[in-house]
């Protein structure tokens, strides 16, 4: 079985729970936690997301992009 490191995260609700890294790229992209914690301490999502959702533009990688795209956010006005 892979060891799959866990993350800490704290939804908009304040709700605290754990997930993936895979999980967690999804919730950062589509606005649904307000922190996560890396090694260093918390990172505020609201605050830092257009450092973290801007990884295209970070220079040292030259390979083809094999990330998927982030999802769109769900526009939940109605009318």
């Amino acid at each position: 079985m892979k060891n799959v490191a866990l993350i800490e995260v704290v939804y908009l609700d304040g709700t605290v729970s754990v997930v993936s890294n895979d999980v967690l790229d999804v919730l950062i992209a589509t606005g649904r936690i307000k922190q996560f914690k890396r090694a260093d301490g918390w990172v505020d999502v609201t605050s830092e997301a257009t450092r973290l959702r801007d990884y295209q533009q970070k220079p040292g990688y030259v390979g083809p992009e094999r990330r998927a795209p982030w999802p769109k956010k769900k526009n939940n006005k109605t009318g």
